[in-house]
């Protein structure tokens, strides 16, 4: 199957010949020859831009137990996978969403930690991975849009009345997302409002992600200005909203988002994936006295960014940040 990540490399390339043809078949080639050299550079700068929109590859599989239930969600972007529990009585919502290239049971003990303690819990599984369905152009945005969808259509599983909270748990992307949802004061969980975050080693800013990709991918440093720029562009089109994103910097906190509700980082030390640039500019966002005593960040150096299913000190600062919420609300 044709990957449409590379329909602009393949125009150009296709152009590319043509000039050549013509350029062969004319006695004044230089005309030709000047199409055929501005073909090939845009086809070599849509190919790096197509590559960079990055897919996951290999789905992991999704969390799968007698006592948890799933439910898919139709939205605009792609088919969405939900997997969850719910109590019998009022009570607390988790509404919690999965990193990079993993699924539900990446994050099924957490999941569980908050299901026995008496929590509604939600995790819901990013387009491309788990069980949900495939963005043709994967971005945290359209990701985004697509777990914003399934936080209005919960009423199918819970009813609002049944929701007595609700709390956004996001693992690295999914702290990313979380970061933007938070943001957008019309966005509602099951009919209520993020009342409270929990991030786990977050990503706060794509910038240094795209630095690592061009790198990865060897684009020369030369023609990096307009990569960014045609990468935006591919973007802007991808989203069907043009024009909505100018330049990298938006997609860096506070720009890309910045909820004023109590939050919770608890941060791998060191974060052996994305570094500690990102947990240093949650804390900076933070600074300001407008958020002053919002954000509660822990540096744990027995939690990994990858792989840290069970962590007791992760837990524990949970709950005890948890319990300090309950204490100054009463």
């Amino acid at each position: 199957m044709f990957d449409h990540r590379f329909f602009l490399p393949a125009v150009w390339v296709s152009c590319a010949l043509f000039s050549a043809i013509l350029g062969y078949w004319t006695p004044q080639p230089i005309l030709f020859g000047v199409a055929f050299v501005i073909a090939c550079f845009n086809a070599i700068l849509e190919f790096f831009v197509g590559i960079s929109f990055l897919l996951p590859g290999r789905r992991k599989p999704s969390f799968q137990h007698e006592d948890w239930l799933e439910s898919t969600f139709q939205t605009q972007e792609c088919t969405m996978n939900a997997v969850y529990k719910l109590q019998e009585d009022p009570s607390p919502l988790l509404f919690i969403v999965h990193g990079w290239r993993s699924s539900s049971r990446s994050i099924a003990d957490r999941s569980i930690w908050f299901s026995e303690r008496g929590w509604h819990v939600i995790m819901v599984e990013l387009p491309n991975h788990g069980s949900s369905g495939s963005l043709g152009h994967w971005s945290a945005y359209r990701s985004l849009k697509a777990v914003e969808a399934v936080g209005q259509q919960l009423n199918t599983i819970v009813s609002k009345e049944l929701i007595t909270s609700v709390t956004y748990y996001g693992h690295s992307m999914g702290g990313f997302i979380g970061l933007r949802l938070g943001t957008n004061q019309s966005t509602t969980i099951g009919g209520h409002q993020i009342e409270r975050m929990i991030l786990e080693s977050p990503m706060t800013m794509y910038e240094p992600i795209l630095d690592e990709i061009a790198v990865g991918f060897r684009v020369p440093k030369i023609i990096r200005p307009m990569y960014r720029r045609r990468l935006i562009q591919r973007f802007n089109r991808s989203i069907g909203q043009p024009g909505r994103f100018s330049n990298i910097e938006e997609f860096n906190i506070p720009k890309w988002g910045k909820p004023m509700v109590p939050m919770l980082c608890v941060q791998a030390n060191p974060d052996e994936r994305l570094g500690m640039i990102h947990y240093n500019r949650l804390l900076d966002s933070y600074s300001d006295k407008d958020a002053e005593g919002l954000l509660v960040a822990y540096l744990l150096d027995s939690l990994s960014h990858a792989g840290a299913r069970k962590n007791d000190d992760r837990n524990q600062k949970i709950a005890e940040w948890l319990e300090g919420l309950d204490h100054s609300a009463s």
